[in-house]
């Protein structure tokens, strides 16, 4: 095996493509953990080979690697692997976060204080940010490591989390990761945060690369490049939008970025899409993106932009996250920062004393009020509470309540807000509807944000939820044509008890036009699109799998569930990376016109089938065999 020295070669990179990115006025060098890359010669013959095209072998295994099996790698195959990533505490073998909390496992680290810490902590998010292996959502992992609280198994396995876990601080790492899995045969995953809903940093018998680490940002004061110009941040992988939110503040600047301070930007949030209190003024994640960094399938390090590898860059600004390669950085655009006029109102037939027919009369007047709302680049979440009881049994006697928390004004004062929204004010008083409402205005966006959405708690997801969503199209809004229907979903689904969490926003190519010559992968429906709305749906606790499967399909296909909402927006879609695992025909639904031309590029880089995610493009050559059969990463992926 050549020596490690010479195998983690800092690469003459002046004369490697994608060492700089040139601009008119500026030259953007790769971040140092990038330029820190293997020399395709100096690992020939090791465990972390290159793919050099060459191999003439086209029949593939059936299934991928799994532990206790004849073709899991022996352990002088992983110790290779850790002797080559050359570092301490680069390869992880993690146990789930609460085995601390089950005394008699094969993890032997039973620890009551440590217990004490982690179910104390397990109802936020923060719990999970900074473990190797925990997502938002234990529900995909299998249920099978959960702290002593209700609903929580007797014991605890590693289920559907990672096995091995490369910690990454440089761009080898990565490649290590990636050549070694495809050479291997094993699974591969990516976590930087675990935010997606559908659980794709979870994989049992994988290898996941945790970018985590990677939060490195550096700031552009003018980046130019064909169809935009203005200033601009390179970040990395592990940067979240707290990072990059402070980042743009303190230069007097805006960035896109999502709901939770906690998500990560360049990973899941910009492929997938990526919606944002800025997206009615400047479009989607995936909008922002100028230029990034990858390794692909073969583990080349590479660099897409509207220039190099043209095809790639378009694929991965909206084409799901996980399937194209592993981003090591992006640089995205930033917008001169503006007073911020924040808003929040909330009503209910409780609440202002109404009728339960007078209450949804005025949660139609907001909806419809959303294209005037959104033509004015006012943004907003709402929160629409169910007749027959809110999440996690509340209160079972509750009646519908709405609330809207916050309604962003961004470039506006209190005054202009409260101008454009007024008109609906005044058609809430005509209903006799009385709401609570606050108002705030401030010097710029970073304090607005942060007085309403973070810092983010938003906890793991209860064990017996599902949940799907919808992109509401304008004409579903609109009094002549689709309200009616739109309203008449709604309520049916609230009568049933289910919760919406819904954001108002109108990301159209006019207000977030992305760089390249074709635009990007983004699903065309968020561009007619006024509102991506989730609807949560909670089981009895006492399910068995066969009931929980049951009520989850009825729930994702059934005529009193999602399928209403299907009905009433047709040629719509959803939401990757906040949506049913069950959604049907999910090319359609998250991919649209787009899916045909994805998944010839993902052929084109990922030949062999190294990445994989759930319901992204390619996915439906795969299945997990999970065990109960329920959609969950808790066995082994083989193809179909």
């Amino acid at each position: 095996m050549p020596s490690l020295l010479l195998s983690l070669s800092l690469l003459a990179l002046g004369a490697a493509p994608g060492f700089c990115i040139t601009t008119n006025n500026t030259e953007v060098d790769l971040f140092d953990f990038e330029k820190q890359q293997f020399d395709p010669a100096t690992v020939a013959g090791t465990a972390i080979h290159f793919d050099d095209g060459t191999s003439t072998n086209t029949t593939l295994p059936t299934c991928k690697a799994f532990p206790g099996h004849l073709d899991w790698p022996k352990d002088d195959v992983w110790h290779e692997l850790a002797t080559l990533l050359n570092g301490t505490n680069v390869l992880l073998k993690p146990a789930p976060a609460s085995s601390v909390c089950h005394n008699g496992t094969a993890y032997n680290n039973y620890d009551a204080a440590a217990c004490a810490n982690i179910t104390e902590g397990w109802a936020t998010e923060f719990v999970r940010m900074d473990h190797p292996i925990e997502p938002v959502s234990p529900l995909f992992e299998g249920l099978t490591c959960l702290p002593p609280t209700p609903g929580a198994s007797g014991g605890c396995t590693q289920g559907g989390y990672p096995v091995y876990v490369v910690n990454v601080s440089t761009a080898a790492h990565v490649q290590a990761a990636v050549n070694f899995a495809r050479n291997q045969n094993v699974r591969l995953v990516i976590k930087n945060t675990g935010h997606d809903l559908s659980g794709k940093s979870l994989g049992a018998g994988s290898l996941s690369i945790w970018t985590h680490g990677l939060n490195n940002i550096e700031y552009v004061g003018n980046y130019s490049v064909e169809g935009y110009s203005g200033p601009a941040f390179k970040v990395g992988a592990g940067v979240q939008a707290k990072d990059i939110l402070k980042a743009a503040a303190d230069r007097k600047l805006m960035v896109v970025t999502g709901i939770c301070d906690s998500v990560g930007i360049p990973g899941g949030y910009s492929q997938g899409g990526g919606h944002s209190p800025l997206s009615s003024q400047r479009g989607m994640g995936a909008d922002q993106v100028l230029s990034l960094q990858v390794v692909t399938a073969d583990g080349q390090f590479r660099t897409a932009s509207p220039t190099e590898n043209t095809d790639l860059f378009w694929a991965i600004r909206g084409g799901g996250g996980s399937t194209f390669g592993v981003v090591t950085s992006m640089i995205i655009k930033a917008f001169p920062d503006s007073t911020t006029a924040v808003a929040t109102f909330d009503w209910g037939v409780r609440e202002s004393n109404i009728s339960l027919d007078t209450y949804w009369h005025g949660t139609a007047s907001y909806f419809a009020h959303f294209a005037n709302f959104t033509s004015q680049g006012l943004s907003g979440q709402f929160f629409l509470y169910p007749q027959e009881g809110r999440p996690q049994g509340a209160d079972p006697d509750a009646k519908p309540r709405t609330s809207v928390a916050p309604l962003f004004g961004v470039g506006k004062t209190l005054p202009q807000l409260k101008a454009a929204v007024q008109p609906w004010l005044d058609e809430m008083q005509s209903l006799g509807i009385q709401m609570n409402t606050t108002w705030a205005e401030f010097p710029s966006f970073y304090p607005a944000y942060y007085s309403q959405l973070a810092p983010t708690s938003l906890g793991v997801m209860p064990y017996n939820m599902t949940y799907g969503s919808r992109l509401i199209p304008r004409a579903s809004f609109d009094r002549a044509t689709g309200l009616n229907a739109t309203m008449a979903a709604f309520r049916v689904l609230a009568d049933q008890g289910h919760m919406f969490n819904g954001f108002q926003l109108a990301p159209t190519l006019e207000t977030g036009e992305p760089v390249g010559t074709d635009g990007n992968a983004v699903l065309p429906a968020w561009r007619d699109a006024l509102s991506h709305t989730i609807v949560f749906a909670l089981w009895p606790e006492d399910y068995s799998p066969a009931q929980q499967m049951a009520f989850r399909r009825d729930f994702a296909t059934g005529s009193r569930g999602m399928e209403l909402l299907r009905d009433a927006t047709p040629g719509s879609g959803s939401y990757m990376s906040e949506s049913d695992r069950l959604e049907p025909n999910f090319q359609e639904a998250f991919f649209g016109k787009n899916y045909a031309r994805l998944l010839t590029i993902k052929q084109k880089y990922d030949p062999h089938g190294v990445f994989f995610a759930s319901t992204g493009v390619g996915s439906e050559f795969w299945k997990v065999h999970s065990v109960d059969d329920l959609p969950t990463e808790n066995g082994q992926l083989c193809r179909v």
